[in-house]
């Protein structure tokens, strides 16, 4: 029972099954959180005495999503370095005790122990990994904002994390910048978890309010054709696989909102899509084409869903990887050589509605967007009026 919610703790923590990486999902003996495990797609471990998932983002998703109101989840002990995979204890050779006044033994040849936090440390991420969990902050962004802080705390190791100063946050961030050389997105990552940590965990926002983010950069995204879509969205044989694409594509979704659809999303009468939860924990509808309805129904019909409506071998969620390669045999079949990711789709879909005059503020809602700058990206991609416009050259005289 955790003191502070009033609710009981399922911890969350590493486990190796099957010389494989998953998460051990552990509580006590209870009928609701039996329930909410499967319905998480755990399973049970005879040998470890503990129900496990696949070590995935889709799958930590449905375990926060699963015991939501049931249990408070314990992620601490997830989020630390994974152990790597071994086989399970009753198949190694136990390793002679030790007496407990001898030191550890060092470490192997060439191998460096991942750098250990103080216990303040400790103690204020695990702060920080509560606050972000009470507010329903997503599970990879509460990862990246603990990786991040994380990295700030051991850049100052004798320093209290209350005792960080803005001067050193900037050269921290300087480091990152010049001698790291990581990209903008890290940076900015790194900006918001810090802000996080000393305005919403500490109190303290004048400590953040000066520290510098780098410059926006602006880059169009990859936009396909319609005929390369037409062409992408055939390629695949398999049911699943078209089905998976083609919904990416009608509704304009991004990975994790169609990897998190259930059956009762698909409005069929209304030709629409419900998705739920998406990214800033937000509901909407999006359009659900003909086409890909009559598609849906069709898949549905031969693989009867019950849970996701695109479930994996093992009977949770689709995993996201898994769906960036059927993406990748499409393009391959289809002879497509640009660089297309899943979220190309999304692109795809908004760029075109956008040249068939629909306006920006339907297309800004179709796609979740918080702020319509984020949607006016795609009038730079858009090439509906540029091809209306004559080029000087093609009017010159006797060029």
């Amino acid at each position: 029972m955790d003191e502070k919610t009033g609710k009981t703790a399922v911890r969350l923590e590493h486990l190796v099954h099957d010389a494989k990486r998953c998460i051990g999902i552990a509580f006590p003996y209870d009928t609701k959180l039996i329930t909410a495990a499967k319905a998480a797609g755990a399973r049970w471990s005879a040998l470890h005495k503990r129900w496990y998932t696949p070590n995935t983002p889709e799958h930590l998703r449905a375990i926060f999503q699963a015991f939501k109101g049931v249990a408070w989840v314990d992620s601490t002990a997830l989020f630390a370095k994974a152990p790597a995979a071994k086989p399970p204890a009753a198949l190694r050779t136990p390793a002679p005790e030790r007496d407990s006044g001898t030191a550890p033994p060092a470490p192997a040849a060439g191998r460096i122990p991942p750098p250990a936090l103080s216990t303040v440390q400790q103690a204020a991420l695990d702060a920080m990994q509560r606050k972000l969990e009470i507010a329903r902050y997503s599970p990879r962004t509460i990862s990246v904002y603990l990786s991040a802080t994380r990295q700030l705390f051991l850049r100052f190791p004798d320093k209290h994390p209350n005792d960080i100063r803005t001067g050193d946050i900037e050269t921290f961030q300087h480091e990152l910048a010049t001698e790291r050389n990581v990209s903008n997105s890290y940076l900015n990552q790194m900006v918001n978890a810090v802000r996080y940590y000393y305005k919403d965990v500490l109190g303290d926002a004048k400590r953040v309010t000066f520290i510098e983010r780098p410059r926006k950069e602006t880059k169009l995204p990859l936009v396909l054709s319609k005929a390369e879509v037409a062409a992408l969205l055939k390629a695949p044989d398999n049911l699943k696989h078209r089905a998976m694409l083609a919904l990416a594509y009608s509704g304009g979704l991004r990975v994790s909102e169609v990897l998190a659809l259930h059956p009762q999303d698909v409005l069929f009468d209304r030709g629409l899509l419900r998705i739920r939860g998406g990214k800033g924990n937000k509901d909407r509808t999006t359009l659900l084409g003909r086409s890909t309805a009559e598609l849906l129904r069709n898949y549905m019909e031969h693989y009867r869903p019950t849970d996701h409506l695109f479930a994996g071998q093992d009977g949770g969620a689709y995993s996201a990887r898994s769906l960036q390669k059927v993406l990748e045999a499409a393009l391959a079949k289809a002879g497509i050589a640009k660089p297309a990711t899943m979220h190309t789709l999304r692109h795809s879909f908004a760029t075109h509605l956008l040249e068939q005059g629909t306006d920006l503020r339907y297309i800004q809602a179709l796609l979740g967007h918080a702020s319509s700058k984020t949607t006016e990206i795609y009038t730079h991609v858009s090439t509906r009026y540029l091809q209306g416009i004559i080029n000087p050259m093609d009017a010159l005289d006797g060029v």
